[in-house]
Formats: C-alpha cells, sequence, structure tokens
C-alpha cells in the first residue's frame, strides 16, 4: 500500500508526501520543493535509502550485514561497512553512558519472550538464568583501525532494533538534503527527525502518541531536530491481565513495568532513539538528573496494565 498527497502553499513550494509499509511500521516522508517533480525523486530515493539502509542491519532479512555479523561474530573477528561499525560503536557510547539501559545484546532475551517474531511467550526463571550471561554490551569488542567486530562468549548477538530505525531517518533526511530540500519530516513508527519549517510557519507540529490509546495526544513543536518515543504500547502481550512489553531491563531479564511511554529530542534521530529506549530502562529519577540538562525528555511513568 502506498499513500500519497500534494499541496501547493502560497510560496509555490510544493508539498510532497508519502507513506508506505516499511521497516515493520510505516513509513512517512513529507518534503516542500519549488520543482514538483525534482521533489517526487528526492522522496523516492529517501525511501531507497531507509531500504538499504533495512538491508544491512535488519534480522528479519536472512542476507542483511547484522545477521552476517550475528553468525561469524563470536568465532573471528568480523570486518563490517563504516555504517555498520558507526551504529554498533553509537550503540555502545550510550551503553556505558547509562549503565547498560541501552544494550545492543539484548537479542536472545528478546527470542526468549518472542518479541522479534511477535511470537510471544512467558520463559522459565531456568531460561532465563541460562540466556543472561550472554547479555552484556561489554562482551562486545570493537576495533575502530581495523573496522572489526568480535563477540567475547559464544551466544552473543545483536538486535538493532533500538537504534536503528533512527539511522535510518537521518539517512532518508540526508539524502532529502543531496537534492535541495529544506523543509521536511521523515517518521518511521514512533522515530522522526524534521529539517526547517512549513512555509508560512516556525515550527513543524507533531502529536506524540497517547499510551493509553484514549485519543488524547500532546503536540510538541519542533525545528531542526529529532523526536523519538519509547512505550510499552506497541509490541507487547498480557496474562492474566498483566501487560509484558517489548523493553527488556537486560540485567534482570524482565520487561519494565513502571513507565508507558519516554520521549527524548536530540539533534539527530539516532541519538533519540537509541536514548528513548535507554533512558526507559535506566529510570526516571536517574535520567533527569544525568542529562535533563542537555536533552529534552519527558516521561510517561505509569504503567498500564
Amino acid at each position: 500500500m502506498l499513500l500519497a498527497s500534494c499541496q501547493t502553499t502560497p510560496q509555490n513550494l510544493e508539498l510532497i508526501r508519502r507513506s508506505q509499509p516499511l521497516l515493520g511500521t510505516f513509513v512517512t516522508i513529507s518534503a516542500y520543493g519549488s520543482n514538483r517533480e525534482k521533489t517526487q525523486q528526492a522522496v523516492s530515493e529517501a525511501f531507497g535509502e531507509i531500504q538499504r539502509i533495512d538491508s544491512l542491519m535488519s534480522l528479519h532479512r536472512a542476507d542483511s550485514e547484522l545477521n552476517f555479523l550475528n553468525s561469524r561474530g563470536a568465532l573471528e573477528p568480523v570486518k563490517v561497512s563504516p555504517e555498520l561499525f558507526q551504529v554498533i560503536a553509537k550503540a555502545q557510547e550510550i551503553a556505558a553512558e547509562t549503565a547498560g539501559s541501552f544494550d545492543i545484546t539484548i537479542r536472545p532475551l528478546a527470542d526468549l519472550w518472542g518479541f522479534i517474531w511477535k511470537e510471544y511467550r512467558m520463559p522459565t526463571d531456568s531460561e532465563l538464568e541460562a540466556v543472561l550471561p550472554r547479555v552484556n554490551y561489554k562482551l562486545i569488542e570493537i576495533d575502530p583501525a581495523l573496522q572489526t567486530i568480535r563477540f567475547l562468549k559464544p551466544g552473543v548477538s545483536i538486535d538493532l532494533g533500538g537504534i536503528g530505525k533512527g539511522y535510518a531517518v537521518d539517512g532518508a533526511i540526508e539524502k532529502l538534503q543531496t537534492f535541495g530540500i529544506s523543509k521536511a519530516m521523515v517518521k518511521i513508527g514512533g522515530d522522526l527527525r524534521v529539517i526547517g519549517s512549513p512555509p508560512g510557519k516556525g515550527h513543524w507540529t507533531v502529536q506524540i502518541e497517547d499510551p493509553k490509546k484514549e485519543g488524547h495526544r500532546h503536540n510538541i513543536s519542533l525545528r531542526d531536530a529529532a523526536l523519538s518515543t519509547s512505550g510499552n504500547y506497541e509490541n507487547f502481550f498480557t496474562i492474566k491481565g498483566k501487560r509484558f512489553s517489548h523493553i527488556l531491563n537486560p540485567r534482570t531479564g524482565l520487561p519494565i513495568q513502571n513507565v508507558s511511554a519516554c520521549t527524548v529530542s536530540a539533534s539527530t534521530c539516532t541519538e533519540s532513539d537509541a536514548y528513548a529506549t535507554a533512558f526507559f530502562v535506566y529510570g526516571r529519577d536517574r535520567t533527569l538528573e544525568k542529562f535533563g540538562g542537555k536533552l529534552k525528555i519527558q516521561f510517561t511513568p505509569v504503567a498500564m496494565k
């Protein structure tokens, strides 16, 4: 399914907006340009960039570079592309900043709970005990000089779901800019980034999803910035009325229960995406104390039942 629309502004800048399903969610690109054909091409190229990045970092594609790394990383250092290396290095940086709250080695736990393929199940205590020793960001060894990644223990596996969509948003924005687009928004699920502002306005108005799904939405003004929301309301299952979401504590292996959503604004979507997940686990008080002065952060602290 493909959704598209066009709209002309008083400044003769035409809005091209297109949506299509990608990366397990909906991707929407909105761009203003004075040349319709060129703007259409820019949007098409931006979608192509998202698909290209997905081919590198997706767990759902058997031929992705990430899956090759996961299959070989415990056997030998694997030389990876500059992009994959960059994303993993950034993830490791944020993991260290948040005491391991953001941990891309979460893959074995996500598999155990069935969150990756949405085949949900409640793991036993013994299953958790068996998997937890393989979940620790310190089990990834990176070599900047050789651009290699190595896993320090068998069974370690990387999931870039908490940072990859943000990186894809940034890639799409950069592609639009190469076509001279200076007013645009790229949104992938709960991650988005804007450049410039719509004609005649000083900012983009972005709606934040209501975690309780009751129709209440909060508007945020955004200009030349990225915004990401991590929540317990998209990928989850319930047992006896209790909600178990896909955001897991890497140290305990259990879903976070005391936060419904965390929204973060940053300069890039790579950062906002990863930090939103990290802070969800790191906790409200510690997050605001350490990061409140440099990032815009909003918590919805009451977990839904």
